[in-house]
């Protein structure tokens, strides 16, 4: 090696240490895969990042993979299995096993060895065999029995346990307050609220780190709150009032405790505190929905003839009525941030509405079916501070649209049912960025948020399931069809573990057919470039006209996989999303950002990639004329769109030499080089400049894994720069270019 390469090479172990990374930061979104893993889920809870479930086999044989009982599943068949503490007994002959609520990682429920519902125990989960075991077997349980005024039990992180209802398992139930930090000798009796009777604790919910929950006295039904301790659990409020309905509900930092009876609602609000309780609301119509959003609780209340929506602030108390109107449809809610959106019928139909909580707030959002006709919107979810809507245009049917609450930002996500047919949207929620939109017919949808960038990721095998979303995940539970037995219980899994790309169009070329990229360089989304050259995707970033980023995606391989490839002649860091249209399946790619010169220009080649439908780098720099340099083997290559330089490259694989060829390039700045398959670039080399150290800098990027030997002379001072590019390590992700920021003076 040169001294004269010395300085270059200097730098190279500095800047391989992000290849790794670069080459292993991939994110996927889909595909939805589903396997079968038992007969008739009858209930389901979630606990740190498990999905716990019970069955009841069919009577008869069946197959040896169901679970039947009580199962565990982390969204993997591997890792779905059964923890049942009952052991292989039927489920015919057990007692149910009834859920209370999550601590942490563990699950709490309500466990009989046998099938005598007096003998059951309050047990805990880890989502392990070992881990799942009985904490006590001494007491009755108050979530055993129905009651329209659950919960009997609730979790508050902040204190580290769960309150439940409980009493002695001898005599006639005898309901108070207890609680576990889920161990044995961490579950106690808080207090007896009512030593005359059974304080019956329920409707529990938390508030700043304390229990708050209706409880019954002598006196009547009251509002308690408790930390734990017996000298925490106090009285709040005295209700007193027989024949309602109490709900409570929270916004705003502050609790609220709606009583509903035949003759008014009656209003509420509390700081937690005795002192700090008051009534703010006392209408003559009965509740019929209610909604949290930001600092206001939203409220609808009705009566014969005319529906009423209030705002409460939580902060104040302040109760505002912002609408009335003489309607007979069930006004229903959905949180939007510090808003609430809904449909409400007038003179332009059924069309959606919103409310910030003031009256001059409160308006139609728009008329998205034009005139008297209704949009008739449904609402689905929300997405990054917007609603889901499902509605109609009058042209199409009932698809799915996203709105910030303003008529110039409502638009329609796609027709994903071309014509007069609805999609049929039920659900949408939000995970890691995505909007994921679910069918009444089982069809799973992701979308960017934009207009059409929304694609099908698989479907269900029926219409009746529910979903979990965890971190990097949605789990659907859901039934099907399936042989010889008539119904099955399956799981979907959709990992999301890509992030969401920038906001516009995705870019398509029939250059790359069956695929769709969006392309982030630094800060700047992409944009296509007509000029490309066979088979090749170019990507612009700053400047128009200027391509960056190259991408390409390979014919089936033998494996049947097709390979994405990308290299990029830019030192910024590169973000891409590929997309297959037939499969929904989603890879994100990060190419770092390169630092001084010398550094590599990281690149991918992947070779898992996408089914086919339905390594350390050295790169050495020297000087030519210096000793023993290699010299240009052939002839200059020149090209209009690098003026002022000229080119040589050689290819070298499997111990065979080749001198690569000029191919057509419309790419500014660039040369474009092919070797063993005449047409197509394998070799990107351009020169750009004067940067403002005065120099031109050199950049190579290659969609071969191949070594290359690179050429690059000035013409105006006859200079030759000589760039090897190695090849990677048999089986490597790794495309790596190169830069040089120190290659020609002006």
């Amino acid at each position: 090696m040169k001294a004269k390469a010395g300085f270059f090479l200097s730098l190279v172990p500095v800047c391989l240490c992000l290849l790794p990374a670069a080459a292993a930061a991939q994110g996927a979104v889909g595909p939805l895969q589903q396997f079968q893993t038992g007969h008739g889920v009858t209930s389901w809870a979630t606990a740190g990042s498990l999905v716990y479930f019970t069955t009841i086999a069919p009577t008869g044989a069946y197959p040896p993979q169901f679970i039947s009982g009580f199962g565990r599943s982390d969204g993997t068949w591997e890792g779905t299995f059964s923890i049942d503490p009952r052991g292989p007994a039927t489920p015919q002959g057990l007692a149910p096993i009834r859920f209370a609520d999550s601590l942490g990682p563990l699950l709490l429920f309500t466990c009989a060895k046998n099938s005598a519902l007096e003998d059951r125990g309050l047990w805990r989960s880890d989502g392990t065999v070992a881990g799942t075991f009985a904490m006590t077997q001494e007491l009755s349980f108050g979530l055993d029995s129905v009651s329209a005024e659950g919960p009997a039990a609730r979790s508050v992180p902040e204190r580290g346990l769960m309150f439940f209802a409980a009493g002695p398992r001898s005599g006639s139930p005898d309901f108070e307050l207890w609680a576990t930090d889920g161990t044995p000798e961490g579950t106690r009796l808080v207090e007896d609220v009512n030593p005359e009777g059974a304080s019956n604790p329920r409707r529990m919910t938390v508030l700043a780190g304390r229990l708050f929950f209706l409880a019954d006295t002598p006196q009547g039904r009251e509002l308690w709150r408790s930390d734990g301790t017996p000298e925490g659990t106090e009285r709040i409020l005295d209700l007193h009032e027989p024949g309602t309905t109490i709900s409570l509900e929270q916004a705003g930092g502050a609790l609220f405790v709606l009583v509903d009876s035949e003759s008014d609602l009656e209003v509420w609000r509390s700081d937690g505190t005795a002192a700090g309780t008051a009534p703010v609301l006392d209408l003559p119509l009965r509740f019929r929905d209610g909604r949290a959003a930001g600092r206001h609780l939203f409220l609808v209340a009705q009566d014969a003839a005319n529906h009423e929506m209030w705002a409460i602030d939580g902060g104040t108390g302040q109760a505002v009525r912002v609408l009335q109107t003489t309607t007979s449809e069930w006004i229903q809610l959905l949180a939007v941030g510090d808003h609430v959106t809904f449909s409400l019928e007038d003179d332009h139909g059924r069309e959606p509405w919103w409310s910030d909580g003031t009256p001059e707030g409160t308006r139609r959002i728009a008329d998205v079916c034009p005139g008297p006709c209704s949009s008739s919107p449904g609402l689905a979810g929300t997405y990054r501070g917007l609603a889901v809507l499902v509605a109609t245009d009058g042209v199409s049917g009932h698809e799915p649209w996203l709105t910030d609450g303003t008529a110039a930002g409502t638009f329609r996500l796609g027709d994903f049912c071309p014509g007069e047919c609805g999609s049929s949207i039920q659900s949408a929620r939000e995970i890691n960025g995505w909007l994921v939109l679910q069918e009444v017919e089982g069809r799973v949808w992701m979308s960017d948020g934009t207009r059409d960038g929304a694609w099908t990721v698989g479907r269900l095998y029926d219409d009746s399931s529910a979903s979990v979303v965890f971190p990097d995940r949605i789990l659907f539970m859901h039934s099907g069809i399936t042989i010889p037995l008539p119904l099955g219980f399956f799981f979907g899994t959709l990992p999301v573990t890509a992030p969401a790309p920038p906001p516009g169009a995705w870019l398509t070329s029939p250059r790359v057919p069956g695929f769709r990229f969006k392309v982030q360089i630094g800060q700047i989304a992409g944009r296509l470039e007509p000029a490309c050259v066979l088979r090749t995707l170019c990507v612009s970033g700053a400047v128009q006209g200027h391509a960056e980023v190259f991408l390409r995606v390979s014919e089936p391989k033998p494996d049947g996989r097709r390979w994405p490839s990308l290299i990029k002649l830019t030192t910024s860091p590169v973000d891409v999303w590929v997309l297959q249209n037939a499969t929904g399946f989603l890879r994100h790619y990060r190419l770092n950002g390169s630092g001084q010169s010398g550094s590599t220009l990281p690149g991918i080649l992947d070779r898992e990639g996408f089914l086919a439908a339905p390594g350390t780098l050295e790169p050495a720099i020297e000087e030519a004329g210096a000793g023993n340099d290699p010299k240009p083997p052939g002839s200059w290559i020149e090209s209009r769109m690098a003026p002022g330089f000229r080119v040589q490259a050689r290819l070298t694989l499997d111990g065979k030499s080749q001198i690569l060829r000029k191919e057509p390039c419309n790419v500014m700045e660039t040369f474009c080089l092919s070797g063993t398959t005449p047409g197509v670039t394998d070799l990107l080399i351009r020169v750009t400049g004067p940067k403002p150290n005065r120099y031109f800098w050199p950049m190579l990027a290659r969609f071969t894994p191949a070594s290359l030997e690179v050429w690059i002379q000035q013409k105006k001072t006859k200079k030759i720069r000589y760039y090897q590019l190695n090849a990677p390590p048999a089986g490597s992700a790794q495309l790596d270019g190169y830069f040089d920021r120190l290659g020609f003076k002006r």
